[in-house]
């Protein structure tokens, strides 16, 4: 093996091919070369293995695409959205490309600032987590050639394909699984219930409310405490909720439900003797928390992978259209707060 840098002569010498067969899968070309998926695998494989490294900006001269994949999560510093940034930097990788990464804080502006640098660094296709307000900005996107896909929730009023969990089925079974326990009144905290993942996550909680008969509408039980200033809204939301007596509480994200049993220590609530709780997501946090915390699992890896997938049809069919929305099942994990 030669030694320095790698090259494509290195690469095909491994597996006994050609240098013009690994150059046309690295460029991007293996689908007109009539070259198989198993084999382009084999060889994109290899040239992860030795640690091959293209000049992107030659290859992007040659071919017109620049390798890179722009992500928008809204905030990579919560667990649920770093562990999504790694699954699809992975996906990714398997494919050649590399993935660059922006937070939009629920933030439309500034959403829609990351998506225009992705943009100006010739990013190849893109993966949104879209926030309120950036509709309009989503829809002129969708005019242009670049190719997307939504995940973890759609875009109200924008025709894209999207991957999400079954928020409204998860939201059902955290929620019927604490009037299993003989909760009567249950509260519910949420970011925005305009997100239209939150917004799914509160129909299947009330849905299942109603059809337990515990729940005519008329008392509010769902808690906003929005994205900024969180921990202190979210104090004086639980503060309220266990003055009006309810008996348990459903967090419809792991940020929601990890600051509250920081809270509950704090202030001497008893889980799940004073009050039980069940929340979206499964953080390390939960997991090691006295007592664990019962929560909704989501197939994050599952989802990541459908993303990058759909994308890379996208990118290799230009004219391939489909807006379909997949709702993949999550996980119900029963622990001890409930």
């Amino acid at each position: 093996m030669a030694k320095g840098r790698v090259k494509l002569v290195d690469i095909a010498k491994a597996l006994d091919v050609s240098v013009g067969l690994v150059s046309c899968v690295l460029s991007g070309k293996a689908k007109e070369n009539r070259i198989s998926k198993n084999l382009a695998k084999k060889v994109i494989d290899k040239a992860n293995e030795l640690g091959y490294q293209a000049n992107q900006m030659a290859r992007g001269l040659r071919t017109g695409k620049s390798g890179i994949i722009g992500l928008v999560v809204a905030d990579i510093a919560n667990p649920y959205f770093g562990k999504m940034a790694r699954f699809i930097e992975n996906e990714a990788s398997k494919l050649g490309y590399q993935v660059m990464f922006g937070s939009s804080d629920e933030d439309s502006n500034k959403l829609n600032s990351i998506v225009n640098v992705f943009l100006s660094r010739q990013v190849d296709g893109l993966v949104i987590v879209p926030v309120n307000g950036s509709e309009e900005f989503l829809k002129n996107l969708k005019n242009q050639s670049i190719p997307f896909v939504f995940i973890d929730r759609y875009s109200e009023g924008v025709d894209a394909e999207t991957i999400c969990t079954d928020n409204f089925e998860g939201g059902y079974q955290l929620t019927n699984l604490l009037i299993s326990k003989g909760c009567k009144k249950v509260a519910a905290f949420v970011y925005d219930t305009n997100l239209t993942n939150n917004s799914e996550r509160i129909k299947g909680y009330e849905s299942c409310l109603k059809n337990a008969g515990i729940y005519d509408g008329n008392e509010d039980l769902v808690y906003e405490v929005g994205f900024k200033h969180m921990e202190q809204r979210l104090e004086s939301s639980i503060k309220l909720a266990l003055k009006n007596k309810c008996d348990a509480f459903f967090f419809a994200n792991n940020a929601l439900g990890v600051h509250s049993i920081k809270y509950f220590k704090d202030n001497g609530v008893t889980i799940p003797n004073d009050i039980k709780i069940v929340s979206f997501d499964n953080p390390e946090a939960f997991q090691i928390a006295e007592p664990s915390i019962t929560c909704y699992e989501q197939p994050i890896e599952q989802m990541s992978s459908k993303a990058i997938k759909i994308l890379f049809d996208k990118l290799e069919n230009s004219s391939l259209v489909q807006n379909r929305t997949y709702l993949l099942p999550g996980n119900l994990i029963v622990r001890n707060s409930c």
